[in-house]
């Protein structure tokens, strides 16, 4: 594989890394701090809610899992991550 795909792929991955990370904090975090408060939430709401969002927006739509417990579009979207670096790190 050539150098920059290499040191490109490696970067996506390890930013998926990261996310996967913050996205397990926050649900960690989430269970302590209430409606976000304090800067490490926020901080962690800004970087993965984009992810979340989406899923959020398509659950709500089709008026998908609303009377659950769990926030599955959270769960969903970690799963989505979790798929996309899978198939990153098999690719190369």
């Amino acid at each position: 594989m050539p150098e920059p795909i290499y040191v490109l792929v490696v970067f996506v991955l390890r930013f998926l890394d990261v996310l996967s990370l913050a996205m397990l904090l926050r649900a960690i975090l989430g269970w302590f701090f209430v409606d976000g408060e304090g800067k490490l939430m926020r901080f962690l709401y800004t970087l993965t809610e984009p992810v979340v969002l989406p899923f959020r927006k398509l659950f709500h739509k089709l008026n998908w899992f609303q009377d659950m417990p769990i926030d599955m579009a959270f769960t969903f979207s970690w799963l989505f991550l979790y798929a996309v670096e899978l198939v990153i790190s098999l690719m190369y």
